[in-house]
């Protein structure tokens, strides 16, 4: 990736960075009017509010989105950094599980459950954050794009014969190995996963029998 490119990435980063803390406010402050009116209701006698127990329960409600919103906020500013420092030390398990977060709203609209398989103990590389967040990102894509409705995939680092991997899966119906291996390649998204994979020293792999995509990637990229 050339200067100017990576320039253009940090700006996008910084920018965002800074709009996520903003919105982290705005939810503090959510979370702090909203504790207030629930400290309020706990004093209130019993029958002197109508109905103090709707109030209660959309209270609650309340709460349970804000902390949805901090840990979105979180997870995305995270994302945000993700072009401060490369290539760098990845867990590869915080990188499936920042996906999940990412990359929910695409499966959940053709009802595909997007979940993750952690590797106990983490797999640490070397590795650069954005390339691989998009070679994830595009795999999902692949998948979304061949299969139907419903289904779940699932990200599962793991090491196979000493060799990093990250595996995208899906379980649903019973694909043929070789039906799914022509409709992967011709897909759109197919040429930039292997051209994503090639920037960071790695291959990918299909295994129809799964079905899953294996990204293999080196413990250090060569910079």
């Amino acid at each position: 990736m050339n200067h100017l490119k990576r320039k253009e990435l940090a700006f996008f980063g910084k920018i965002t960075a800074g709009i996520t803390h903003e919105i982290k406010n705005v939810l503090a402050i959510i979370q702090e009017s909203s504790g207030l009116m629930e400290d309020i209701l706990d004093i209130t006698e019993n029958g002197t509010f109508p109905h103090k127990d709707k109030f209660i329960k959309s209270l609650n409600r309340i709460h349970g989105q804000i902390q949805r919103g901090i840990d979105i906020s979180s997870r995305l500013n995270r994302f945000a950094h993700s072009p401060d420092h490369s290539p760098a030390s990845l867990d590869l398990n915080e990188i499936t599980e920042q996906m999940i977060l990412l990359a929910s709203r695409f499966t959940r609209l053709k009802n595909v459950v997007l979940e993750s398989s952690p590797s106990d103990p983490p797999l640490i590389i070397k590795s650069d954050p954005v390339s691989l967040e998009m070679a994830l990102f595009e795999s999902i894509e692949i998948l979304l794009s061949v299969i139907g409705s419903g289904g779940r995939i699932t990200l599962s680092p793991r090491k196979i014969q000493d060799k990093f991997v990250l595996g995208i899966g899906y379980e649903n119906t019973v694909l043929l190995e070789e039906d799914f291996l022509s409709k992967i390649s011709s897909t759109e998204h197919w040429a930039s996963l292997q051209e994503i994979m090639a920037s960071l020293g790695g291959t990918v792999k299909v295994f129809g029998l799964a079905p899953e995509i294996l990204l293999y990637l080196p413990e250090s990229i060569n910079v």
